[in-house]
């Protein structure tokens, strides 16, 4: 690199000699008044540069003596210009703050360039600041140190930013770890609790699986004593019932009755205890083929009571069980001619396309229910209100709910207007 490329640092001999002869106080002289009066227009616009910029700025010679500062230099030491020049730290700051000053001088001179420190700054306002002094040495026409110029930089608004970031850090991170300790308890807590509803889960599925067998075996024995009963009651009012007197057949049949009750209950608990607990077979079923054995089923009914059978001409096929549908239809309409009347004389079953579903429905123009009694028909052992004299267990519409379900749809009904009734039974196209 030539000399004419190299950094310059140097300050103009002329200035350099008005500087000296302005630090020395001796304007009198014939040289010193030669060189302000030739220098004078170049210091005026050094002044002025300096005064415009509104970072405080100052420079010293190497003894530490000031030779000139800016105007934001003054307002920060609360001192004009010619209180400053010719005066040391220790003239304008408190004795602990100017020997850190001082320091930073000695160490500016003995690595000539320019030099970053970070301090503290007493403000004629009483105010300590943070601060960030940049500076530099200026060379004398021999290249020897000069003197410095320092450049002041504000900080403390920063300072400030990076103290409240800090906290607000400390502070996200306090709550990070009082939320991290409050997940943790808050884990170990619902692993307890999962573990407990697993204990209870096991425990009620013991006691679920006892208590099934249990009702199988109550069932299963339940129903042969009460078919001997049955028989042993026919055989006696049909060998003897020449010499019963009128009490005594009344007797038997009320027996009789009260036996195919109790056999018809436990046939339909057993058809409930499938429909709930008995895996599916899904296959391909022709609507048609089951309707047709539905319809053939009832026939008798059907043409003693002169009830029209009215069906969809095209019924789709279903994935489903087959045994399941085919106790969907047969119950709901042996629930139609049971509980339908005496003013029973349709009933139409058909089939509608949802999103995802295909609906089965039967609908019935009988006596219909009561609105108020649509949410309970279909529990268990729940009949409706008008049906008082009629036989049944009320499990015929539960065995329908649990077979909806399982194949994932689900059971409903909409009382007609004024008469007749509709339920409906969506089943899954997916299974």
């Amino acid at each position: 690199m030539s000399d004419e490329k190299k950094p310059n640092n140097r300050v103009p001999e002329e200035l350099l000699k008005w500087i000296n002869c302005i630090a020395g106080h001796d304007t009198s002289s014939e040289e010193c008044r030669e060189i302000a009066w030739g220098t004078e227009g170049q210091v005026n616009f050094l002044q002025i540069l300096m005064d415009t910029i509104p970072n405080p700025i100052f420079y010293k010679d190497v003894h530490g003596f000031f030779l000139g500062c800016n105007k934001a230099f003054e307002r920060i030491t609360g001192a004009r210009r010619n209180e400053i020049v010719g005066k040391t730290s220790y003239d304008i700051f408190p004795k602990e703050l100017a020997e850190k000053y001082h320091e930073l001088d000695l160490a500016s001179h003995d690595h000539p360039g320019e030099q970053v420190f970070e301090t503290t700054l007493l403000y004629a306002n009483g105010k300590l600041s943070h601060v960030i002094i940049y500076k530099g040495t200026f060379l004398d026409s021999e290249r020897k140190p000069a003197g410095l110029i320092g450049v002041i930089v504000d900080i403390t608004e920063r300072k400030l930013a990076e103290e409240a970031l800090r906290e607000a850090h400390g502070n996200l991170e306090r709550k990070v770890s009082e939320r991290t300790a409050e997940l943790v308890r808050a884990n170990e807590d619902l692993r307890r609790e999962i573990e407990e509803r697993k204990r209870v889960e096991e425990a009620l599925q013991k006691s679920s699986e006892k208590l099934k067998l249990f009702a199988y075996s109550v069932i299963h024995d339940l129903k042969s004593p009460t078919i001997g009963i049955y028989g042993l009651t026919k055989r006696l009012s049909e060998s003897h019932g020449a010499s019963l007197d009128a009490t005594g057949k009344r007797y038997c049949e009320q027996i009789l009755k009260a036996s195919e009750s109790v056999v018809a209950m436990v046939d339909n608990v057993n058809v409930y205890i499938s429909a709930k607990e008995t895996p599916l077979n899904i296959e391909p079923i022709d609507l048609k083929e089951v309707l047709q054995m539905v319809r053939d089923e009832f026939s008798i009914q059907l043409a003693d009571r002169k009830v029209e059978w009215i069906e969809q001409p095209e019924m789709p096929w279903l994935q489903a069980d087959r045994l399941s549908i085919i106790r969907v239809f047969r119950n709901l309409v042996g629930n139609a001619l049971k509980y339908g009347g005496d003013e029973l004389n349709r009933i139409e079953i058909g089939c509608r396309e949802e999103e995802g579903f295909h609906v089965l429905f039967v609908r019935d123009n009988g006596v219909g229910v009561k609105t108020e009694d649509t949410e309970q028909l279909f529990g268990l052992f729940r009949r409706e209100r008008s049906a008082r004299g009629i036989e049944g267990a009320g499990l015929g519409l539960a065995i329908v709910r649990e077979i909806a379900e399982h194949h994932g749809g689900k059971v409903w009904l909409e009382p007609g207007e004024g008469r007749g009734t509709t339920f409906y039974v969506s089943i899954c196209k997916g299974l």
